[in-house]
């Protein structure tokens, strides 16, 4: 739980020196600098006096980061920590009103949630009781009696709706660590509290004990647009169904933001909730299904630059789509990305400066972003034509190129692993032979496949790479391999290792090979020299 409350700190609270006015942000800053001292029994100390000062101002989101940075330093002190944490918070949560309540029951939820996260497997070896071993200890509870219980302090955490949904979230600015324009997808305190609590009820944990009246997402009704969602009948004899508690939520959000003046948090929500469905939605054909709704939603608010948030999504898809094309399978899924371009580069042009723009740009680059590399058999044989397997993407050309290594630089570039570092050993090689080759480029912003034909080489080990000069950054890509005559057959026989040295190109035996074998013994490479007579040793 310590390790919980330090990223809870971090997720709800912006930096103090900016984050409070000054006369908190003062005692905020001398907090931080004892913790960076290891000095927690004064930050402690001094934590206390912030509290005592906010519950004299009513300063509720104060009070409430005092109490959490409070919990985070008895951590360190006190043995019986996580009980006395979990106990500060029901004290306060009885002695508080809304929506100072809300808050404190919404922690509550999320700290026994983390706790069962860290300590799953303590959980998963305990049996279920009627009871609950020890009411007070949390610590002792199974498996479902957590769940129960962080299912109802959420519940708790977004009674007295109305009040949470006329608290601007700006109130409770010096407990937010804000990313530009969160406020406008979630502009009041009780969007915070409800996705925080959707953090619970979109896990995928599936450990807990179902009724055979389970609740199932099976009916395209769920993919439906807002306005109708907003008014489906969401009931089941499974009342404590993860899946069922989020649609409800998801549903109570949408039916919050379907009057709002501006289309944000509306479309924020309507969003994740389309996605949790088509995640958890057990029918086929549901991206279609998912398509139209995005569609028609994007239809509704098309002069505004949210549309381009649901068209986003659209483009996503067909992104996602486009992945499993293969000449082989899903032919027709190959221009998919094509159509996904095409709707990122509407949303670009009709709203440059959005969110939504930017989600573009990126899955975008994404798409056209080239890509590049060869494969060879390890071994060939002298002066025979070789065939190069080059994997590319969007590029029309590729410029080949062959070294020769010695066995010393072979052994060097072996043990470099950066391509950083092997772009630089290339770079102090000498080429043997440079050519061009023209690659099938189909505008489809698909992978394909080339076979390209390796000039002959003479014996040795050889380096290959295919660079691409038609890019703002070329990018380089390379193969390593051994042209040699020679081929090995190992085989077992009365308890002995044989090996026979043949020519690879017609498989007869090579007399009198000089054979230098090298192993390990006690962490030490050794080696053997052999001349063999008859090809077999």
């Amino acid at each position: 739980m310590n390790r919980f409350l330090t990223i809870l700190i971090i997720v709800l609270f912006a930096n103090t020196s900016f984050s409070q006015n000054n006369n908190y942000s003062k005692l905020w800053t001398e907090v931080e600098n004892f913790e960076m001292k290891g000095l927690p029994k004064s930050a402690l100390k001094l934590v206390e006096t912030i509290e005592a000062k906010a519950g004299d101002e009513n300063n509720a989101p104060q009070k409430i980061k005092a109490l959490l940075f409070k919990s985070k330093f008895i951590l360190t002190l006190e043995e019986a920590a996580q009980l006395n944490i979990v106990n500060a918070f029901k004290t306060e949560i009885k002695n508080s009103a809304a929506p100072t309540k809300n808050v404190l029951q919404n922690i509550l939820a999320t700290l026994y949630w983390q706790y069962f996260q860290q300590n799953r497997w303590k959980f998963y070896n305990r049996s279920t009781t009627n009871e609950k071993v020890d009411p007070e200890d949390f610590r002792t509870w199974d498996l479902q009696t957590l769940f129960d219980e962080v299912h109802r302090h959420f519940e708790h955490s977004l009674e007295n709706k109305l009040i949470l949904q006329q608290t601007k979230l700006e109130a409770y600015s010096a407990l937010l660590q804000e990313q530009k324009d969160s406020k406008i997808y979630r502009p009041t305190l009780y969007d915070f509290l409800a996705h925080n609590a959707l953090l619970f009820y979109n896990t995928t944990e599936n450990t807990i004990t179902k009724p055979a009246y389970k609740f199932i997402i099976d009916d395209a009704k769920y993919l439906a647009k807002s306005e109708e969602f907003a008014k489906l009948t969401l009931a089941s004899k499974d009342t404590s169904s993860l899946e069922l508690n989020a649609l409800k939520l998801y549903q109570a959000l949408i039916k919050f933001h379907l009057k709002d003046k501006t289309p944000h948090a509306l479309a924020a929500v309507n969003i994740s909730r389309l996605d949790y469905v088509k995640e958890h939605l057990i029918i086929q054909n549901n991206e279609a299904l998912l398509i139209d709704t995005y569609s028609a939603e994007s239809a509704r608010v098309a002069s505004h630059e949210v549309s381009g948030l649901y068209d986003y999504e659209i483009a996503t898809i067909y992104a996602n789509q486009a992945n499993s094309y293969s000449p082989e399978a899903h032919i027709e899924m190959q221009w998919k990305n094509k159509e996904a371009l095409a709707i990122c580069d509407t949303v670009i042009s009709k709203f440059p400066k959005s969110n939504a723009a930017d989600k573009c740009k990126g899955l975008k680059a994404r798409i056209v972003n080239p890509s590049l590399s060869i494969l060879t058999e390890s071994l060939l044989p002298v002066q025979t034509h070789g065939r190069l397997l080059v994997t590319h993407k969007n590029l029309d050309q590729v410029c080949l190129s062959v070294y020769k290594l010695t066995e010393k630089q072979y052994e060097k570039y072996a043990k470099i692993y950066r391509k950083a570092e092997r772009e630089a050993f290339i770079a102090t090689l000498t080429a043997s032979k440079n050519w061009d080759s023209a690659l099938n480029n189909e505008k489809d912003y698909q992978f394909h496949r080339t076979e390209i034909v390796m000039p002959p080489l003479e014996n040795g080990r050889y380096l290959i790479t295919g660079i691409t000069n038609d890019l703002d950054q070329n990018f380089l890509t390379f193969s390593n391999v051994q042209i040699t005559n020679i081929a090995i057959l190992e085989y077992d026989y009365e308890d002995k290792k044989h090996l026979q040295i043949i020519n690879r190109t017609h498989g007869k035996p090579i007399e009198n090979a000089k054979v230098r074998l090298e192993y390990t013994y006690d962490n030490e490479v050794r080696e053997t020299v052999n001349k063999t007579t008859d090809s077999e040793r």
